[in-house]
């Protein structure tokens, strides 16, 4: 490994660039972020203990993110076959990384289960969830009522933009998994995870078609980003390609979810309260 220093606002990797190198940050803390038809959309950030491009030594992709110093950084850089020595080495940093590609293996799986089961996936506008036309609301999500569900998850707006395409009373999700993704009325690729809520968008998108999703597992609900572009942001960690992880689990209470970078425009908060049982009397 060979420590390097940056000073604030020096470029340590670029989007696009071939994957030579994987990056473990000493000090300081690495700004990463990606450009958006000639916007920079800051992504998130990394810490000291942090790795920068482990996944694309994996499989050899360019990097999918740029990253450059946010303060002074001390970072050391090592090839390929110093990181899986490193990984022989240190148990707590393989585990993480075995944890993260067992998440996209996961996420892979849940999608080819998915589309076998359903032919027809079925992708929401958000029109459908605000106009009362018939009265009806679609599957997976119900109004608020006097008798919670059992467990009970909710998710609300929480900045203007979201304001605009939720109901303020918030949508209980009453089937998961919930998924939620960019609105698109142009031909393109079929969807292998179906949409629950569809978002409109405009360039340069901050939503990737299919964004994330929210499930659960056991007793404990999760938020999984779905290889979305710009990544999510759950209560200030940040799941993604660029990033150390691609899940994060719900806390009992409020939680903040912010798809696309910081700044993006679509914060969200998920309420998630207790399972309350009923008692005889």
């Amino acid at each position: 490994m060979e420590p390097r220093d940056y000073q604030p606002g020096d470029l340590i990797l670029k989007e696009g660039d071939p994957t030579d190198f994987v990056y473990r940050i000493i000090s300081g803390e690495v700004e990463v972020y990606s450009e958006r038809e000639g916007q920079i959309v800051v992504l998130g950030t990394l810490k000291p203990g942090d790795f920068v491009g482990e996944l694309g030594i994996l499989d050899g992709q360019p990097r999918c993110a740029s990253a450059r110093a946010k303060n002074e950084v001390t970072a050391a850089s090592m090839e390929r076959w110093e990181f899986f020595r490193l990984m022989s080495e240190d148990s707590g940093s393989a585990a993480r990384l075995i944890a993260r590609l067992s998440d996209r293996l996961r996420a892979v799986s849940r999608k080819l289960a998915e589309v076998a089961v359903s032919n027809n996936a079925y992708i929401y506008a958000i029109e459908d969830f605000t106009a009362e036309v018939d009265g009806s609301t679609p599957p997976g999500l119900s109004k608020p009522s006097s008798e919670p569900a059992q467990p009970r998850i909710t998710i609300f707006p929480a900045s203007r933009k979201a304001s605009s395409m939720l109901p303020q009373e918030g949508l209980h999700l009453s089937k998961l998994p919930f998924s939620v993704g960019r609105l698109t009325r142009e031909e393109g690729p079929a969807l292998a995870v179906p949409i629950d809520l569809t978002l409109p968008d405009t360039p340069p998108f901050r939503l990737s078609r299919q964004h994330f999703s929210i499930s659960q597992q056991a007793n404990r609900y999760v938020v999984l980003d779905l290889g979305s572009t710009l990544g999510t942001q759950v209560n200030g960690e940040c799941l993604g390609h660029a990033f150390g992880e691609d899940h994060k689990y719900l806390k009992t209470g409020e939680n903040i979810i912010q798809a696309g970078g910081l700044g993006s425009p679509f914060i969200f908060k998920v309420l998630v309260e207790d399972v309350v049982e009923s008692t005889g009397s």
